[in-house]
């Protein structure tokens, strides 16, 4: 599998405007458990910022869990965030290829996907397309992403952040089957210990 769930590491993206006056066109930093980028809107953009943070913290085995723009457009900012817990970017495009909101995965890597958006469709319409784009493109995973997301109203505390974490896995990996293998062999094992412990206990 190409992630483990016992390695996963994440890290929300809080994005904030700047202005021409800072040094680079994007500047990112990590605080605490954090990463917070500022841009130059002349120079850059909000989409742009999230692109990059993906890229280059990718390789550090870090995965952006959620993207929050601050001081944003509150459509842009609920679109970026919903798009985010799908590992999403959001592109804006002008081409003639894109004709409506659709979710593409470039050369089959599940962490390079995108909400392409054509420039000047209604942002809010994007955000009520955004799940059945995503489904279109992705259907395997949507249907397990609905199973977990049903199983984490029943559930809590640890349960739930361990599901959230699966939900991260199988967005990153692609492959339900194999996330949902690993997830049995690492609740086996967390059972295994329990006993164990139980055992050591009453022997003690």
């Amino acid at each position: 599998m190409t992630l483990s769930l016992a390695h996963l590491r994440v890290a929300p993206l809080y994005v904030h405007r700047g202005n021409a006056g800072q040094e680079m066109p994007i500047m990112a930093r990590h605080y605490g458990d954090r990463v917070v980028a500022t841009y130059d809107p002349q120079r850059a953009s909000a989409e742009t910022v999230v692109w990059l943070a993906r890229a280059r913290l990718s390789p550090e085995g870090i995965t952006i869990s959620e993207v929050i723009l601050e001081g944003h457009a509150p459509d842009l900012t609920a679109l970026h965030h919903a798009a985010s817990k799908l590992l999403l970017n959001v592109e804006i495009t002008s081409g003639p290829r894109i004709t409506e909101p659709v979710v593409k995965v470039r050369d089959e890597d599940t962490t390079q996907a995108s909400y392409f958006i054509p420039e000047g469709w209604d942002l809010a319409d994007t955000l009520n397309r955004l799940p059945g784009a995503f489904t279109a493109a992705r259907p395997e995973v949507a249907h397990a992403l609905k199973w977990i997301e049903e199983e984490k109203r029943t559930t809590g505390g640890e349960a739930r952040r361990f599901l959230d974490a699966v939900i991260l896995v199988i967005l990153k990996a692609g492959d339900p089957k194999r996330v949902f293998d690993e997830m049995k062999r690492v609740l086996h094992q967390a059972d295994a210990h329990e006993a164990a412990a139980s055992a050591a206990a009453r022997t003690a």
